[in-house]
């Protein structure tokens, strides 16, 4: 038949000649985005080059494609905590002349604790692995007992605006903070 001459790319969805599709195989965003599926499909050559540069790029944002990952897998929702505890922590670290060094020192990319939404395709497959937290955790230990030994970091804390009880609170304190989203 002439249908199995043609073989089907995964991520265009169409179908191609031999010379442009060698059976290549990579993640395909979307599955990944909607059913948490990490195997990976036959794709076109163009659609391997496509999806090999976008490998690294943080191009995608789970809540706005689909939020709901974040109640089905623990691994993603224990991640984007993680996140954000380093994206307010960067702020208390880049205002402080003693934490500037410890920022240097880190090895991940900006987008993991400048944009806690946003993950590259890479960011996600280290979710899955598990590989991303067990290299966020000890960055996010280290910065937590910078800001509790520093003088200056401790001295941007806050006082809770409601109950105005004496304990100084911070944004990163996820379990015990609530940070209004409107002010």
């Amino acid at each position: 038949s002439l249908a199995g001459t043609f073989r089907y790319c995964a991520y265009l969805g169409k179908y191609f000649c031999h010379s442009c599709h060698h059976e290549q195989s990579a993640f395909i965003p979307a599955r990944i985005l909607h059913k948490w599926d990490f195997r990976k499909q036959r794709v076109s050559n163009f659609a391997a080059e496509l999806l090999g540069k976008m490998m690294f790029e943080p191009l995608y944002s789970v809540q706005d494609i689909n939020s709901a990952l974040y109640k089905s897998v623990s691994e993603l929702k224990y991640t984007r905590a993680l996140r954000y505890q380093l994206f307010f922590l960067n702020e208390y670290l880049r205002a402080c002349k003693n934490g500037k060094d410890l920022l240097g020192s880190v090895t991940i990319r900006g987008h993991i604790y400048n944009d806690p939404e946003l993950f590259s395709l890479e960011d996600l497959c280290n979710v899955k692995d598990r590989t991303m937290i067990e290299s966020l955790r000890p960055i996010v230990t280290s910065w937590l007992q910078h800001v509790d030994n520093c003088g200056l970091c401790r001295g941007k804390g806050f006082i809770c605006e409601l109950c105005e009880r004496k304990e100084v609170i911070y944004p990163f304190q996820l379990s015990t903070v609530f940070q209004c989203q409107m002010c």
